[in-house]
């Protein structure tokens, strides 16, 4: 069994699969792995060809339902969850995956004139990639909690509350079949001048020299299409791009286990005083 909803610029959702009284969905095609576009050049002497780069494209996602009950009034409430060229949310839901994906109705066909109305709506997803309905928030920080209840204080002898590990590794995984992007987002609670995280395994590092404050959020975004380095500072938001130290690298999160590491300020004695989410799909 699986469940097809979409959602509307308005902020409206329709159930489309489960609702046969007014729709009837007969295929839904698009939902396989997208199709990948191979670039080669011939090379004189040499059989076949050199492989150069390759990139996915676009999905296409193509909905067929028949219209039932009030032909004419269920017709019209389709338009206005598929308005030609809008932006539109596909959700699908089955035993295993939990997703959407977002793109622009690009055609709404209909067969007025016949015994039984079916539609066929083409959606074009320039983001192929479907993402989970949940998101994963991974903590990096460094301060490691260690005051529980029940407790006995024994006088003169000193409540430890945390305690800070200097040597701490964050694995953030990803489940997917592909490597994805993620927002890092930074919280300062001591005024510094810098912060630098590293891919303890790839070596990849991303840094920002800025004179951060109490209060202060940073937001970076690593999607592809979408990368943003952003400070929150008092409700108003800065561009931090001009902020980032040479060599930095806006991270991918690999299929399978990723290892995590930062340091705030040059001799990371500040590292307490930072707190690190790693937010992905």
């Amino acid at each position: 069994m699986y469940t097809a909803k979409i959602e509307n610029a308005k902020g409206e959702i329709l159930q489309l699969s489960g609702n046969e009284t007014e729709y009837q969905v007969t295929s839904i095609t698009g939902l396989n792995p997208p199709n990948a576009q191979i670039n080669t050049a011939t090379v004189v002497g040499l059989d076949g060809e050199r492989y150069n780069s390759a990139r996915l494209e676009m999905r296409n996602i193509v909905i067929t339902m028949r219209i039932n009950g009030n032909v004419e009034a269920n017709r019209q409430k389709l338009y206005r969850f598929f308005p030609t060229k809008q932006w539109c949310r596909f959700y699908f839901k089955n035993e295993n995956r939990d997703v959407y994906i977002d793109g622009y109705v690009e055609t709404v066909e209909v067969a007025l004139f016949s015994k039984s109305e079916k539609m066929q709506v083409s959606i074009l997803c320039p983001q192929p990639f479907f993402k989970a309905l949940d998101g994963i928030i991974d903590d990096i920080s460094k301060v490691m909690p260690a005051f529980t209840f029940p407790f006995t204080i024994n006088y003169g002898e000193p409540v430890v509350i945390s305690r800070l590990d200097a040597g701490k590794v964050t694995n953030v995984r990803n489940d997917s079949e592909t490597e994805t992007g993620m927002t890092i987002e930074i919280s300062f609670r001591l005024a510094m001048s810098s912060v630098r995280i590293w891919n303890t395994e790839t070596g990849e590092s991303f840094g920002l020299s800025y004179n951060f404050m109490p209060g202060d959020v940073v937001r970076i975004d690593t999607n592809k299409g979408q990368k943003s380095v952003t400070l929150v500072r008092s409700a108003t938001s800065t561009n931090l791009f001009t902020a980032m130290q040479a060599g930095s690298v806006f991270f991918q999160l690999e299929m399978g286990d990723n290892y995590f590491t930062y340091k705030a300020d040059s001799d990371g004695v500040n590292d307490g005083y930072v707190t690190i989410l790693f937010i992905h799909n």
